[in-house]
């Protein structure tokens, strides 16, 4: 199984990345902010599942919010479509979706997308809305 991680060096994405290489998982496509935007494509014509972990949560303007959790989202679905590729996708999301801030706006937007998608093309989606989130790798006083 081919399994892209994006956001794969942030928080959450690395200690998946670890957990997955520690059950023997080989075909891990990660991919960060830094990443060759043009592996994205092969990524998404290859991938099985995805786990779509890339996000904003402390930008230093509010409109990097809606560029990170909407836009790349965007970006992503597309190029899924782009290869016809239908694999299930799962959305780390916030409980911050639920509040008119820009952030939970942009998260909200970010679910939606994916709703949208999943009723256009029949993929399995899931969505997961995480409280504050903590463990190893985690930034301190964040």
């Amino acid at each position: 199984m081919k399994i892209l991680i994006t956001g794969a060096k942030g928080f959450i994405g690395k200690n998946l990345v670890a957990e997955l290489k520690n059950r023997n998982y080989t075909d891990i496509f990660e991919y960060d902010k830094d990443t060759d935007p043009d592996l994205l494509d092969k990524y998404c014509k290859e991938a099985d599942f995805v786990f779509h972990l890339a996000g904003v949560n402390r930008p230093k303007d509010e409109s990097e919010f809606m560029e990170g959790n909407f836009g790349f989202t965007s970006t992503l679905l597309e190029k899924l479509k782009k290869y016809g590729n239908i694999c299930p996708v799962m959305i780390s999301s916030s409980i911050q979706a639920k509040l008119d801030n820009p952030y939970g706006r942009s998260k909200k937007a970010g679910e939606d997308l994916l709703f949208n998608y999943s009723q256009e093309t029949g993929a399995r989606v899931l969505v997961y809305r995480f409280p504050n989130v903590f463990g190893k790798w985690c930034r301190p006083n964040y």
